[in-house]
């Protein structure tokens, strides 16, 4: 297999066109869309040479799971007018869905051992996290793994399929035409999306999009687990302004509205203090009251939302909001309809 960078990019923009289930990709346009996306021209038979690969690749991957002799890794007959195109029998057979070969693993192996030389540096403290994840994932971890360390994960999260897709089509900028279902609704609905960013919180991910319609003109999240479906437009999407690196910087959570920021006096009961220095509430605006004597008082600004108030809430007894009051009476509103589940 050729060990080169463009090989391995052209490998990954053929397999993303040949699952869309709704794509016809002639060599022609797969030659235009590896062109757009690397920003240089790929020769037709470079092109059919990659193919052969990636067939070569999944059948290998079936034949092992499967007793079967003749295997077809691409739908048979289908054209864009008079030209032959290209599309997985089933989505499913991605290469993402497949099995390392040796020498993908060899790479891996290859990378993780250079890029374990930063795993000192203070600024790249998220590998050692990473590391044993990928090890895992990829069956290159010690024999042990499983009995030495685990991770916070929701097994039955539905939502998770949901994830390579809509960031598949994130890298296209495409708009998206996305069937939706909430929790509040009895029916699903079509909602037009211009799909931004993907961010997870509290085991689930959601996707932040502009959203254009009667009801609601604005900036949007979806969750994933209530996606049902979605398809591609032609429509052009609308650029994307927004920092996303800053945009979560005055909000707990995923929920934001256009009301300002505030700031919250927490004080913590002193077995509580050292738990929420090391994990802060908002590690973006969390600071230390110097004016509480005991240095059990922190302070945090950000605009209220429903996490907000869970967060606070999940302390108990250990924290007291001491400003502003609207935040004490909502929580205080709350904590009476709770008392009402225990008043024997």
């Amino acid at each position: 297999m050729p060990n080169t960078k463009n090989f391995q990019k052209r490998i990954t923009i053929l397999d993303e066109c040949f699952s869309y289930s709704s794509g016809l990709y002639t060599l022609e346009k797969l030659g235009n869309v590896l062109e757009e996306k690397m920003g240089f021209p790929v020769a037709r038979k470079t092109i059919q040479n990659d193919i052969k690969y990636i067939k070569e690749r999944i059948e290998e991957n079936i034949s092992m799971s499967n007793d079967i002799d003749d295997l077809e890794v691409f739908v048979k007959g289908i054209y864009d007018g008079k030209k032959k195109a290209f599309r997985y029998v089933t989505p499913n057979y991605s290469l993402g869905n497949q099995l390392l070969s040796k020498s993908d693993k060899e790479q891996l192996e290859e990378t993780l051992a250079i890029l374990s030389r930063y795993r000192n540096r203070a600024d790249f403290n998220w590998l050692d996290e990473l590391f044993p994840r990928i090890e895992s994932s990829f069956n290159l971890a010690h024999e042990d793994y499983n009995s030495l360390i685990s991770y916070q994960s929701n097994r039955d999260y539905t939502g998770q399929s949901m994830v390579g897709k809509l960031y598949n089509q994130l890298l296209r900028k495409k708009v998206l035409n996305i069937e939706y279902k909430s929790f509040k609704e009895e029916k699903s609905h079509i909602r037009s999306i211009h799909p931004y960013h993907l961010k997870q919180y509290n085991n689930r991910w959601f996707l932040f999009g502009y959203q254009k319609e009667d009801s609601y003109t604005g900036i949007t999240n979806l969750a994933l687990d209530r996606i049902l479906s979605f398809t591609e437009t032609t429509q052009t999407i609308k650029q994307d302004t927004i920092d996303w690196g800053d945009y979560f910087d005055d909000i707990i959570g995923v929920s934001k509205n256009n009301e300002d920021s505030v700031l919250i006096k927490l004080r913590f009961r002193e077995s509580r203090i050292k738990y929420i220095d090391t994990k802060p509430i908002h590690g973006a605006t969390q600071k230390t009251d110097r004016s509480d004597a005991n240095g059990l008082t922190r302070t945090i600004k950000v605009i209220p939302n429903k996490e907000l108030y869970q967060t606070l809430l999940s302390f108990g007894k250990d924290v007291e909001v001491l400003e502003p009051d609207f935040i004490k009476n909502e929580l205080r509103n709350q904590a009476q309809e709770m008392l009402k589940y225990y008043n024997f």
